[in-house]
């Protein structure tokens, strides 16, 4: 049986929003689970004056660069045969609305871990 756990958490800091999703599988008959987390954070905000001024700002922020990185990890616990993949994906985007913009930085986690059954060795 699986169960899918949503949350969407808020804290003190309201330029920080961490969306998460966690496939739980019943242990006994399956040896895998899953966790996806997306965290956002609103690195800068614009309100201008008129569109011509907004444009500037957004292309003068993309000139430093909204790369984007992604980092692949793998753990292996041999003591108890716990194999862990890690694959996150950070990097930056902008929202507009109105005359207001936002530049958001984001991190995309996925994390596998497959368990080896208590039976085998």
């Amino acid at each position: 049986m699986k169960e899918y756990v949503y949350k969407n958490l808020y804290g003190n800091n309201p330029r920080k929003c961490e969306v998460s999703i966690e496939e739980r599988n019943d242990p006994i008959e399956s040896t895998r689970s899953k966790k996806w987390l997306c965290k956002y954070y609103i690195r800068e905000r614009y309100t201008a004056k008129d569109q011509k001024s907004l444009h500037v700002w957004i292309n003068s922020r993309k000139k430093e660069g909204c790369a984007r990185n992604c980092h692949i990890l793998r753990r292996v616990n041999s003591q108890t045969g716990e194999n862990t993949l890690i694959c996150k994906v950070l990097g930056e985007f902008f929202v507009v609305k109105g005359l207001s913009a936002y530049k958001v930085l984001y991190v995309n986690e996925i994390r596998i871990q497959c368990l080896v059954p208590s039976g085998r060795p």
